[in-house]
């Protein structure tokens, strides 16, 4: 009598579990969805407000600014009186550019801002200066958006997602 030879549930099943660990991994590795690409640049964007309603406190005579960059894929932090020369940082000038360096899991975020204001300006108190901006995120060719709204007393913020 012969056997016919083959797999046992057990080999099947585990061979099953670990495609589907190393798959797991693959993804987790190759960026995330939307909403952690743009949870990531949100976060960023939080420690550099900090950092920028901060400043402005400490030198009132020159506020400090929030600038998007014209095409939207990043940052930086710059006093209003050198509008285009990002500040110094503990890491160095505070410039972000999603998708590259430190920002590297933001790929593919933009800052799109709403109206015609292209910055936000903490004043001497750290609030966000006249008129009050608006900036939404999103991530190329997804459904998300986050939206960061100001307020104008103490230039806090929050974000708040939604599909489009």
């Amino acid at each position: 009598m012969t056997r016919a030879r083959g797999f046992t549930l057990v080999e099947v099943l585990v061979v099953a579990v670990m495609i589907a660990v190393i798959a797991g991994l693959a993804v987790d590795l190759a960026g995330g969805g939307a909403y952690e690409r743009m949870d990531a640049a949100s976060r960023f964007i939080d420690a550099d407000l900090a950092l920028a309603r901060g400043r402005a406190l400490a030198t009132p005579a020159d506020p400090v600014l929030f600038r998007p960059a014209a095409d939207g894929r990043g940052y930086w932090i710059a006093r209003a009186s050198t509008p285009d020369v990002p500040i110094d940082g503990p890491n160095g000038p505070v410039t972000v550019r999603f998708g590259e360096g430190r920002a590297s899991a933001a790929t593919g975020v933009r800052i799109r801002w709403r109206g015609s204001i292209r910055d936000a300006r903490f004043g001497p108190f750290g609030g966000v200066m006249d008129p009050v901006p608006a900036f939404d995120l999103a991530v190329d060719g997804a459904d998300e958006r986050a939206t960061i709204t100001f307020d104008p007393l103490d230039g806090d913020h929050a974000v708040v997602y939604r599909p489009l």
